[in-house]
């Protein structure tokens, strides 16, 4: 495999890269999202 060769690859892998690393971000963020929504509910729901 050639550098050319492999240059190509490691672009075309970093979108991917990126994409996923994102992807993952915004699942756990919705996560916690919903973990202070049903909270702050349960404190709503006590007042």
């Amino acid at each position: 495999m050639t550098f050319a060769e492999t240059r190509v690859l490691i672009e075309s892998l970093i979108p991917v890269v990126i994409g996923g690393s994102l992807g993952l971000l915004a699942l756990v963020g919705i996560r916690e999202l919903l973990r202070e929504t049903k909270t702050a509910l349960k404190k709503s729901a006590n007042a």
